[in-house]
């Protein structure tokens, strides 16, 4: 990543509700697959038990934590009509009630495991069993809301970390359900029978849920922010432009002779004013880069990275890029530039094409 500009305001806010609704599954995946190792009664030398309960009870706390700061600034954003109840009472909301209720939902879920934790020997072992076993639900439908309502849920880096996840979680589960086979045969085959359905039912219903087009729409957002969303990103798409940029440029190498380019670049005069470009390769004989990788984005102050793309075709100087917005929206990118070695950087003229949704 080539750096993102610090944000202020409505934009802070937005930023910090993505950002601590991922820290909360983490925490929330580490805390349920430790929980489900506790059960197990594993530990290693040097490793007792009671570490992995110390770890597995603070995560779960710190998700909490999290929790609260995601909803305090989902309510705080003005973007997005969310009000504090919403966050409380399930499917209640303007603002995709169904996919925010899950939220919810799992967000009450953990306040009754952790208040019964806390209350555990003045209520009685078996209901605070029965409470707690209420986690394993939590971590699904915290999966499924984040998927459902956040904005990042066609990004590869999204997609990624919820695999890993889902991935963490089911192997824990799979091992429990197996140890001690075969008693308890039929709760251990429904555990089983449970792993192999989660990223199925993920794997079916993504391509047609978030990951499709027009989901914003079909997922309940109001069509005021709707248009407020048109107004601003998909927008700049509307037109090509040329314009002038310049910026200063950055070269590292690795022990293994590996290169990188970084050019921060400033496009004169238009709304989609950051350019960056990122350009990994070999060095090449009597000099140059032979690229092997590269990320392009293209945005504004406030969010550098509205496009995101490759570069298509690098001869010296001149590179050519296709880039695109999270709702398909592209520009092809013509840049011809003039490198200044000495003050390392970089100017010259960009010309951006815009083209159509996929």
């Amino acid at each position: 990543m080539l750096g993102t500009a610090v944000t202020g305001g409505m934009t802070s806010l937005w930023f910090l509700t993505r950002g601590t609704g991922v820290v909360a599954l983490l925490l929330l995946t580490v805390s349920l697959a430790l929980g489900v190792a506790n059960v197990r009664r594993l530990h290693a030398d040097g490793w007792p038990r009671f570490v992995v309960e110390l770890v597995h009870r603070n995560a779960a706390l710190l998700a909490i934590v999290f929790l609260l700061i995601h909803i305090v600034t989902s309510v705080l954003d003005p973007f997005a009509p969310i009000a504090l109840a919403d966050a409380v009472i399930p499917f209640i909301s303007a603002y995709r009630p169904i996919w925010l209720g899950l939220g919810a939902l799992a967000f009450d879920l953990m306040l009754a495991v952790a208040i019964t934790s806390v209350w555990r020997r003045r209520i009685g072992y078996r209901v605070w069993r029965w409470v707690h076993w209420a986690s394993y639900a939590c971590w699904p439908i915290a999966v499924v809301h984040g998927l459902g309502t956040g904005t990042d849920s066609k990004a590869r880096w999204m997609l990624l970390l919820v695999a890993v996840c889902v991935l963490v979680v089911i192997v824990a589960a799979a091992s429990r359900a197996i140890a001690g086979w075969p008693d308890h045969v039929g709760a251990r085959l429904s555990g089983l029978v449970a792993c192999a359905a989660v990223p199925v039912a993920l794997v079916l219903w993504l391509p047609s849920g978030p990951l499709a087009t027009g989901w914003a729409a079909r997922a309940g957002t109001p069509t005021t922010v709707l248009a407020a969303a048109r107004s601003s990103a998909p927008a700049a798409a509307s037109s090509s432009f040329t314009a002038n940029v310049s910026g200063p440029i950055a070269q590292s190498a690795d022990e293994n002779q590996r290169a990188s380019v970084h050019m921060l670049l400033t496009v004169a005069g238009q709304h989609l004013g950051a350019l960056h470009v990122l350009i990994e390769g070999q060095p090449a004989n009597g000099g140059g880069l032979a690229m092997t990788s590269s990320a392009v984005t293209l945005g504004t102050a406030a969010d550098p990275h509205l496009y995101t793309g490759q570069i298509t075709a690098l001869n010296g100087s001149a590179i050519s890029a296709t880039v695109r917005d999270r709702s398909g929206h592209s520009y092809a990118l013509s840049l011809r530039l003039q490198i200044d070695s000495s003050s390392q950087t970089a100017s010259g003229v960009l010309t951006a094409t815009a083209g159509g949704s996929h």
